[in-house]
């Protein structure tokens, strides 16, 4: 949240030690991590919850404020996410996909086993709740990660609502921010979102402000081929390049009525987020 009330949402995934070639791109290096939190630190950003980003915005505060959010649940970020952001004094959020929480894999998601790092695995709830000990915010990222194209209304009511029970559940805490799965949304769980969340959270890039939509916030996707240049462009910007911020742009007016976006779904055949 710079002097211009703008707040840059990180995202991040697993955090690996070394890449291999079939993982998916949004899945880190540690090193890269930790150069990361390095810059944040040396440019004097605070980080904050999405809650208290929407605090910072009514209030008008003013300063380098940014929100660090991890989104399914890995071990990989309670290893080694939890100790540097420690270090740094920083806070995180966590999307939490409910339904591979203690189990040995993710096979009960949507999620494509074959770009996951082999040597992760899904979070538990003792994990969890240590996490939330130490100041992250466990919010809700559905139940199975199933594409919403792939649901009946019914189903995705399930996914976002479930989600949301089973955390409050576990963590005795309300939970009241949402990430949409693969970035995928739709009117339906827009209304839905809207009933439940006070926010829900996209992959559209740029940086949210008090103009936003709270049901369509912005996040910047943090990947593999993101150096430190990008990584503070991003930070600064909420685009990696002028190109990406003017589809960006344009993606804002067409689909500024999200019953466009549906039905440019439809006639497209392909997936629009």
């Amino acid at each position: 949240m710079s002097k211009q009330l703008k707040c840059p949402v990180l995202m991040y995934h697993a955090l690996v030690e070394k890449r291999a070639t079939n993982l998916h791109t949004v899945h880190i290096t540690v090193e890269a991590f930790r150069q990361q939190m390095e810059w944040l630190a040396a440019n004097n950003f605070q980080t904050i919850t999405i809650g208290e980003m929407l605090q910072g915005f009514a209030q008008k505060k003013e300063g380098n404020y940014c929100v660090i959010s991890f989104d399914d649940g890995y071990h990989s970020i309670y290893r080694y996410a939890m100790p540097l952001l420690k270090q740094y004094g920083f806070c995180a959020t966590l999307y939490l996909t409910t339904a591979p929480v203690g189990k040995d894999d993710f096979s009960n998601t949507g999620i494509n086993a074959k770009t996951l790092p082999t040597n992760d695995k899904p979070l538990n709830w003792q994990e969890i709740k240590e996490m939330q000990a130490n100041g992250w915010s466990i919010e809700a990222h559905s139940v199975t990660h199933t594409d919403i194209n792939k649901l009946t209304a019914a189903q995705l009511q399930f996914e976002m609502a479930e989600s949301k029970k089973i955390i409050e559940q576990h963590l005795k805490q309300p939970v009241l921010h949402y990430a949409f799965p693969f970035g995928k949304y739709n009117v339906a769980s827009l209304k839905i979102a809207a009933k439940i969340y006070q926010t829900a959270s996209t992959v559209h890039a740029g940086l949210c402000s008090k103009r936003s939509n709270l049901h369509r916030l912005p996040r910047l996707e943090i990947n593999h081929t993101t150096t430190i240049k990008s990584f503070a462009k991003k930070i600064q910007t909420g685009f990696d390049s002028s190109k990406e911020k003017l589809r960006a742009s344009a993606r804002d007016i067409v689909f500024r009525n999200p019953v466009v976006k549906d039905l440019s779904k439809k006639i497209l055949g392909k997936r629009v987020n």
